[in-house]
């Protein structure tokens, strides 16, 4: 008896293949793989080839591939940005594409460790970080103000202080050496190096600890005489280091004007540094002359601006000249006319505020306010308004000394805008006014009056006090831009107020006749 055979075999035929009515089982690929899988194997290794050609490293055979290539042109291999480190980049290479996870876990154990006041594991983290991130600007930014100025601060003896404060200038300069063509790094040394150690509480102690550090000046710049290691002028090196590297075309991520300001206000607080050391004569007018030095070089820097026109601080002056100039010749060009627009304004006024104009502003009710406003913007006068309406025959002429006279005049706009930002005007008044004999003359006798004062020499510090106001008064008698400067002038009453307390414990009246009269800040006469 023949079996009858099962479903499942009757709808086989033979082999195994499937009968017509049944659903075809898709038939298995090369090795086994499906036809997709294949196909993509296949994609991969015929992207090798172009990849390959891209990414082939530079060796001394070759110029390697297009990226490398690229990164030749533009300088980014870490060759060309600064030391390479083999454990820098094998680290980078481990993390297999999780650097930027590494880093952001080592961040926060780091702020872990600085909390629990952990030293020794903030230094390793710190280590670690700028070995995955060497050339990133605010890891050394960040974490060197860290050790300088957050963590110096946890320890009691100025030794240690100092230790914390030279470790993260130490972590500045080997950021340095990663990133060759980052000047913002060369700044950050110079405002460690300079704000750090000589405007510190410690300073006096900071200062003589910087001067002896042998091994810090041996490795920064062997040969550096004892005179030259004073913190101020070493701050100067480090600023003019990177202002070197901006001007060569490194890239100043940065505000330009400030940190082009920089090396002429470290060499202002040299020569202030050498005063309050009671340090005078010739090497206090050298400190100065140094300032000015810098001041003058400062001046004539071109600094970009967000006007998209580069300006120089030091043409102010000869940018209001030439706008004068060319004023003048749009006068010869359409003679009274200026005058005649002026007296036609003026006529148009109101009685009340011809009345208003002509009262003293503190005399002024609310209403002569008003109408004194009112009668001042009627009466604004400027050039363009006379350019046009000039005749036909001159308008040609006359707009296009309008546009040179419009432009000096924007221009001397900017450069005072720019100046009023690092208070230009001050500062090299300060410096002129300072290598003159009076200057030195009333430093040196403040200085002194200081001393007797605090040794309970009270004769011999009146008698330096009133030296000193009397130099004071031949040097703001020279200088009406210090005259003018309310910091100057607190400064100078800070001095009148400590011998104010002086004569107070000598038991005599404050002088009528005082040479400072009118820059005393309102007290009651004694």
């Amino acid at each position: 008896m023949t079996p009858t055979p099962s479903a499942h075999e009757s709808s086989r035929g033979p082999a195994g293949h499937s009968s017509a009515g049944g659903r075809r089982k898709p038939a298995a690929s090369w090795l086994g793989l499906r036809p997709g899988t294949l196909l993509a194997l296949v994609g991969i290794a015929v992207l090798l080839v172009p990849l390959s050609a891209l990414s082939q490293p530079a060796d001394s055979a070759s110029k390697g591939g297009k990226l490398a290539k690229l990164r030749e042109q533009f300088g980014l291999s870490q060759a060309n940005l600064g030391e390479v480190d083999p454990t820098s980049e094998a680290m980078r290479l481990a993390t297999l594409g999780l650097k930027n996870v590494a880093v952001t876990l080592l961040w926060d154990r780091a702020n872990h460790y600085k909390k629990v006041e952990d030293w020794t594991n903030l230094s390793a983290v710190l280590e670690q970080m700028t070995k995955l991130q060497p050339n990133f600007y605010s890891v050394w930014d960040f974490q060197a103000h860290n050790l300088s100025y957050n963590i110096s601060v946890e320890f009691d003896d100025y030794h240690d202080r100092y230790a914390w404060v030279m470790k993260g200038i130490e972590f500045l300069r080997q950021g340095i050496s990663y990133n060759l063509r980052e000047p913002r790094l060369f700044g950050r040394m110079g405002w460690f190096i300079g704000q750090k150690i000589g405007k510190a509480d410690e300073k006096k102690q900071y200062r003589r600890l910087f001067k002896a550090d042998d091994d810090f000046h041996e490795r920064d710049r062997p040969g550096r005489t004892l005179p030259e290691r004073d913190n101020w002028l070493v701050a100067r090196e480090k600023y003019l280091a990177g202002q070197q590297l901006a001007d060569s075309g490194s890239p100043l991520k940065t505000t330009a004007l400030i940190y082009h300001s920089e090396p002429m206000m470290t060499a202002i607080n040299y020569a202030k540094s050498l005063e309050e050391d009671g340090t005078f004569g010739v090497s206090a007018r050298d400190g100065w002359k140094l300032a000015g030095d810098e001041m003058r070089r400062f001046s004539v820097r071109e600094i970009p601006t967000t006007w998209e026109v580069p300006v120089r601080l030091g043409m102010r002056e000869a940018e209001l000249a030439r706008a004068d100039r060319v004023a003048g010749e749009l006068e010869q060009l359409l003679p009274g006319r200026f005058t005649a627009m002026e007296d036609s304004k003026r006529a148009s006024l109101t009685a009340d505020q011809k009345a208003a104009f002509d009262v003293p502003p503190l005399e002024r009710t609310d209403a002569q306010h008003a109408d004194a406003q009112a009668a001042t913007q009627i009466m604004r006068m400027d050039w363009p308004q006379v350019v046009a309406e000039a005749p036909a025959d001159v308008r040609p002429r006359a707009k296009e000394l309008l546009r040179q006279y419009t432009e000096a005049k924007e221009t001397a706009d900017i450069i005072d805008r720019y100046r009023e930002i690092v208070n230009f005007d001050v500062w090299r008044a300060t410096c002129e006014a300072e290598v003159t004999e009076p200057a030195i003359k009333a430093r040196e006798a403040t200085w002194r009056a200081e001393k007797d004062f605090e040794n309970a020499k009270l004769q011999p510090a009146k008698q330096a006090y009133e030296e000193a106001f009397a130099a004071w008064r031949e040097v703001l008698d020279a200088s009406p831009v210090l005259r003018a400067d309310q910091i100057a002038l607190d400064d100078i009453n800070d001095v009148v107020d400590r011998y104010r307390k002086l004569l107070e414990q000598l038991d005599e009246p404050f002088p009528k006749s005082f040479p400072l009269q009118d820059i005393l800040n309102p007290k009651p006469a004694q």
